[in-house]
């Protein structure tokens, strides 16, 4: 099982990330396929707040043509 979310950071699609959770064992699968709909959201929120952070570290190193500067 995974969750997780994708982002470009340029209006070109050059740069396009993907953040996220995968299990890799069958009792990391279980766990995460008994979470509610709300404990899902829960986390897609937590990796959305991740990629914010990441995103913001990674803009100053954009060339200026993907930043629209």
């Amino acid at each position: 099982m995974e969750i997780s979310r994708e982002r470009f950071l340029d209006e070109s699609r050059a740069y396009h990330l993907t953040i996220g959770l995968r299990s890799r064992t069958t009792e990391a699968h279980s766990l995460l396929s008994e979470l509610t709909p709300d404990e899902r959201q829960q986390v897609s929120d937590a990796i959305v707040a991740a990629m914010d952070r990441i995103e913001t570290i990674l803009r100053p190193h954009l060339p200026r043509k993907a930043t629209g500067r």
